[in-house]
């Protein structure tokens, strides 16, 4: 292969990798992943346990859960959108 070819597509790859990241730079926290957060301390403990309790301990489902709640509801407060979350799988629950 010839060097300047390679060369380019070494360039294409560097360029689409510091794209990517430029991008990620940007993202708004709502759209981050779950994992990248976690809890804020304005949620109590009990409620934190209660949800990850119910949802088997996995804390990415517990975050996502949240997540949603609050990208439904923008103008509710964290502890709000965790018990929500909570009340919505009691709910879902009961319901079958």
């Amino acid at each position: 292969m010839d060097l300047s070819f390679l060369l380019a597509i070494a360039f294409i790859i560097a360029l689409i990798v510091w794209l990517n990241r430029r991008q990620s730079r940007r993202r708004p926290a709502a759209y981050r992943s779950p994992t990248a957060t976690a809890p804020s301390r304005s949620v109590r403990g009990q409620t934190q346990r209660q949800l990850l309790r119910l949802v088997g301990g996995n804390q990415a489902v517990a975050e996502r859960l949240v997540e949603q709640v609050q990208l439904r509801n923008p103008g509710q407060s964290e502890q709000w959108c965790w018990e929500k979350a909570i009340y919505d799988i009691h709910r879902d629950r009961h319901s079958s």
